[in-house]
């Protein structure tokens, strides 16, 4: 048996043999061709080093913000699975190694793409508008009574009818992000669109843990027992 024939099941899928189009690079064990995505070598088998992706990419996913949370999660498994730590007991150091570091860029993407904020954040670096192009608008008449509805709510019942209200505009915001992205996504001139809703939600989930956090001040302590 060859070394590329004892690689994990389905090492020669894309995504993992380096078969998907991409500037190629050298294999780190035998110097072959090897895509930036590949997590395998499809000449000889080495487990390959992570290359710079972005999450997207990295989890072989279609760039959008509504993705499939069921998908996200099967991508992540799938590629954990060929890279779990028995599979490579009797294997050399350095592809321990490296299988281990492609294990983490694997989970870095999979939270960055299960957290809206930060999966709107990595969809505006790749239309190459600064994320921090927009800033939080508390002008905004409905933002503004928010922040005001937390600030002054005198008991746990305000508080929590304020809380409630504010959870209501971060879904909101995690729908309105859908669309903005689509039309940022055929025309990138419309991005900023996308940026000032994002910019919006990052101040809300704000004020929501400033609401959770007052809220715990104001919960009696717990009984001793």
């Amino acid at each position: 048996m060859t070394r590329s024939d004892s690689g994990p099941p389905g090492s020669r899928n894309g995504g993992i043999s380096g078969s998907l189009a991409g500037d190629l690079e050298p294999c780190a064990l035998c110097g072959g061709p090897v895509a930036p995505r590949a997590l395998f070598c499809h000449a000889c088998g080495a487990v390959q080093p992570p290359r710079p992706l972005d999450p997207f990419a990295r989890l072989g996913l279609e760039r959008r913000f509504d993705l499939d949370p069921a998908q996200l999660a099967r991508q992540h498994a799938g590629f954990a699975r060929a890279l779990a730590p028995e599979r490579f007991a009797a294997r050399s150091p350095r592809e321990q190694a490296d299988a281990k570091a492609q294990i983490q860029a694997l989970d870095a993407a999979h939270e960055a793409l299960r957290d809206p904020v930060r999966r709107a954040h990595a969809l505006l670096a790749l239309l190459d508008l600064p994320t921090g192009a927009a800033d939080p608008d508390d002008t905004d008449e409905e933002t503004a009574a928010l922040v005001t509805a937390v600030a002054v709510a005198a008991d746990a019942a305000a508080l929590d009818r304020a809380a409630l209200d504010v959870g209501r505009r971060i879904e909101a915001c995690i729908k309105y992000l859908t669309p903005a992205f689509r039309k940022a996504q055929a025309d990138p001139s419309k991005a900023d669109a996308a940026a000032r809703i994002l910019a919006r939600l990052e101040r809300l989930e704000s004020l929501a843990g400033e609401a959770a956090a007052r809220r715990a001040a104001l919960s009696p302590p717990p009984a001793s027992s």
